[in-house]
């Protein structure tokens, strides 16, 4: 292959031919450099997961031709790309930086492609697709790239639009995956579940104000950070704020930040989170909570986009986009004359209302058996399933406090249960709040007996606490001599006394 000089124009040979430009073989000279990378950001959690139309992507190749008319076709394709002559180095900023892409060259200096691929591969905080460069005479290398998790691979010398389709067919199918993967957490595949994703996608591709509704436990903060995930901003910050926690008087401080001396106990100039979340997202849940001299403040921020600091007269320019939320019904307090009406339109752009969950009842089995494998994963729990009885038990029960109770409810059963199957009984004695007396879901949702219950639940009650007499009679909220009488009734074998 000969060397040709670094150029997008027809031809490296000769920019001022009308042919398309093609990239040519070696001219190698080391470096590393970055067309539009604002410097090394910290290691991304792999699990965000972009929808950004912007892709970073990596070069590894030692021919410098290589390396700077891939970056300037890529540039143009509006990605940002950071290229580098050394292996190591690229292996060191594929291991520390989140790219969407890699192009590797199979000859480098120093360390084998096929080496480099096998690192890549082998890490697993490296998530980034990877297009192999080889000349004709590796192509066989660049199969067995392939067969080691390659996405596709390039012969030099290769023209702009061989790049661009080659980059096409390897992340379109990885974002389908990267987006589906972050809808995925919101779990559960009703018609409700569908249209609330649906609309999710829509709404992340835009910068517009969104309100979302609906009662405590619901997911709002879930659905708002999900929206972050899946926009432009994703690799900025975003930033959740409860409004109900933050102390009225400093409302303004908390949000907006102050300067130093701007009240008693201000000894230094602090950001609020306005201006933490610039670039990014900021969502303020609760909304319902910020007082009116406040709510007028923020609607000024949100026309203007500038933060009125605290103690200082000069606003400053932020680019934020809001997210709120609220279990409130915004326009029955905007009547009471506790909110603010204009405010209310601007941070409503777009509605996004969460039902309740025993309003979309169909999702639970999907979303309980999620949260039993989360949750026996993280306690080491022999917990696998839920009997048919325990199942029915949990769909008939109202979930007053959503999906938050019923994450709670399967948690505590994972500790408690000691068997694979978690059944109704399980449900009856574990799957309560400690200072109840009612169980947590309905016992006529089964097809046991009352007999079977009440003996499966004082049998129970009896093991939890080690068949001590005066406890378990106080807990089920009989006499000893009633208990007594029962056990004998139903047969119960006592294994132990302890009426210590």
């Amino acid at each position: 292959m000969e060397s040709s000089r670094n150029t997008t124009g027809s031809s490296m040979s000769n920019p001022n031919r009308e042919r398309e430009p093609r990239l040519p073989s070696r001219s190698p000279r080391p470096g590393v450099t970055n067309r539009q990378n604002n410097g090394v950001t910290a290691r991304h959690e792999r699990t965000i997961l972009l929808a950004r139309k912007s892709k970073r992507v990596l070069i590894i190749d030692d021919e410098e031709s290589i390396r700077d008319g891939c970056q300037q076709i890529l540039t143009r394709m509006g990605h940002d790309a950071t290229s580098t002559a050394d292996a190591e180095t690229g292996l060191e900023l594929a291991a520390h930086e989140h790219f969407d892409l890699v192009l590797l060259d199979l000859r480098m200096p120093k360390i084998d492609g096929l080496e480099i691929l096998r690192r890549l591969k082998q890490d697993q905080n490296i998530a980034s697709a990877i297009i192999i460069i080889t000349g004709y005479g590796t192509i066989p290398l660049a199969v067995e790239a392939m067969r080691m998790g390659a996405g596709n691979f390039l012969t030099k010398p290769f023209s702009a639009s061989e790049l661009k389709k080659a980059i096409k067919d390897v992340l379109e199918p990885v974002q389908a995956v990267k987006e589906s993967d972050t809808l995925s957490l919101l779990i559960g595949g009703s018609d409700y579940m569908k249209d609330l994703k649906d609309t999710i996608r829509r709404v992340a591709s835009t910068d517009s104000t969104v309100l979302i509704t609906g009662e405590s436990g619901t997911g709002k903060e879930l659905v708002a950070r999900t929206i972050h995930t899946l926009s432009k901003r994703s690799e900025k910050a975003f930033i959740p704020v409860d409004c109900s926690s933050l102390v009225q008087n400093l409302m303004e401080s908390e949000l907006f930040g102050h300067t130093r001396g701007a009240f008693s106990g201000a000894s230094e100039t602090r950001d609020g989170r306005f201006q933490v979340a610039d670039k990014g997202t900021l969502f303020l849940d609760e909304i319902s909570n910020i007082s009116l001299d406040t709510q007028a403040k923020l609607l000024r921020v949100i026309q203007e986009q500038e933060v009125p600091r605290v103690g200082s007269s000069i606003p400053e320019k932020v680019d934020v986009r809001l997210i709120t939320a609220t279990n409130k019904d915004l326009r029955q307090e905007i009547l009471d004359g506790t909110f603010r009406e204009d405010l209310f339109y601007r941070i409503s752009v777009v509605p996004i209302h969460i039902k309740s969950l025993r309003e979309h009842r169909s999702d639970i089995p999907e979303i309980s058996q999620h949260y039993l494998e989360i949750y026996s994963e993280k306690h080491s729990s022999v917990a696998r399933r839920f009997s048919p009885d325990a199942m029915k038990s949990l769909i008939s029960y109202s979930w007053p406090g959503n999906i938050r109770e019923l994450k709670n409810t399967v948690e505590r059963l994972c500790v408690m249960c000691e068997h694979e199957e978690v059944t109704l009984s399980d449900i009856l004695y574990y799957g309560q709040d400690t200072k109840a007396k009612a169980p947590v879901v309905d016992p006529f949702s089964g097809t046991m007996t009352l007999v079977d219950v009440e003996k499966e639940h004082i049998e129970k009650a009896l093991r939890h606490f080690n068949f001590h007499m005066n406890k378990t009679a106080k807990f089920l909220d009989i006499d000893r001599k009633t208990l007594r009488n029962k056990i004998r009734l139903y047969g119960i074998e006592l294994e132990e006394r302890n009426d210590e």
